[in-house]
């Protein structure tokens, strides 16, 4: 089983979901994530269409950023607490485009990032 945000689950993240293509994605989410075992840890979200995936790192810039403790972030990958709860409650931290709240809360509602069988075998 992989600690949630260690390498070994990043790799096992990319291993079931694939890298995002190689096109210009619509939106870009930089999640910074402090108190987390490794140190602050960074990933991003890749909003292609109306897929959203959770990646270790892109070569394109991010428009948005999303910070929150270790805590929080295990909460929303666990499934216990919604991403736009944490955000509306100020567990988690928006900065960025504010124009791209309205693609980011359209590419994430009712999405889930993890697949099934990760979050199953994911340490919190």
């Amino acid at each position: 089983m992989a600690r949630f945000l260690s390498p070994e689950w990043f790799a096992a993240l990319a291993e079931l979901c694939g890298e995002p293509g190689a096109s210009q994605p619509d939106l870009v989410v930089e999640v910074a994530v402090s108190g987390a075992p490794e140190g602050e840890v960074r990933y991003y979200l890749v909003v292609e269409g109306e897929r959203a995936r959770a990646v270790r790192s892109t070569t394109w810039p991010a428009q948005v950023r999303i910070s929150a403790g270790y805590n929080t972030l295990c909460a929303i990958a666990s499934g216990r607490l919604p991403a736009l709860e944490a955000l509306a409650s100020g567990l988690a931290k928006f900065s960025g485009s504010t124009s791209a709240i309205s693609s980011l809360a359209q590419a994430v509602a009712g999405a889930d990032l993890l697949p099934p069988a990760l979050r199953a075998s994911t340490t919190y």
